[in-house]
């Protein structure tokens, strides 16, 4: 009895053992690899030996690269009959992104009394080249407006980007392609002239 104990014992202590090792072995990959010893240099009393300086690196900051423009951009007043006119700031890191930027000031009106006429809009790109800008839009179904709204979004695309002086024409395209009317009550000219 004592001799079957012992070896329940004996087996009880070999299986604990085993349990607490499992999960614990690390793979040839996982364990560390050995340092190569390295010897340190020699220094005798004839030569002094400098401590070479570490220079600590410098956090620097990044620098602030935004440029800021104030800029007239225009919305719908609070009937929908007539633009208003209303001075924001725009924000943007190279030259050619400012029209982007105008752009997108004009989905979105910080006074509550305008109607943002372009909201619902997607302004995929805004490219400058020798006068003209290129637009490709994308337009939600609750961005249609009827004619009266269609002419003011017209007029105050045109009154936005036309105060940079640098572009004299607009080309709005719609996913890509030319059409010939943004919502199907005025006609969109190819390109829109100064």
């Amino acid at each position: 009895m004592q001799h079957r104990l012992l070896r329940n014992t004996i087996i009880g202590i070999g299986m604990l053992g085993l349990l607490s090792a499992c999960g614990q072995a690390k793979s040839p990959a996982e364990q560390p690899l050995a340092s190569p010893a390295i010897s340190k240099p020699q220094v005798t009393s004839s030569s002094p030996i400098s401590a070479p300086s570490q220079a600590t690196p410098q956090a620097t900051p990044a620098p602030d690269n935004n440029k800021q423009l104030k800029i007239k951009a225009y919305y719908g007043d609070e009937s929908g009959e007539k633009l208003v006119e209303q001075e924001t700031n725009i924000s943007y890191q190279q030259d050619d992104e400012k029209y982007m930027a105008a752009l997108k000031a004009l989905s979105m009106s910080s006074d509550s009394k305008n109607i943002a006429l372009f909201k619902g809009f997607t302004f995929h790109s805004a490219a400058a080249k020798s006068g003209l800008l290129t637009i490709n839009v994308t337009m939600a179904p609750e961005a249609r407006l009827g004619s009266g709204g269609e002419a003011l979004l017209l007029q105050a695309l045109k009154k936005t980007v036309f105060q940079f002086s640098e572009i004299n024409n607009i080309e709005v395209l719609v996913d890509g392609k030319s059409v010939e009317s943004l919502m199907g009550h005025m006609d969109l000219p190819h390109p829109i002239k100064r």
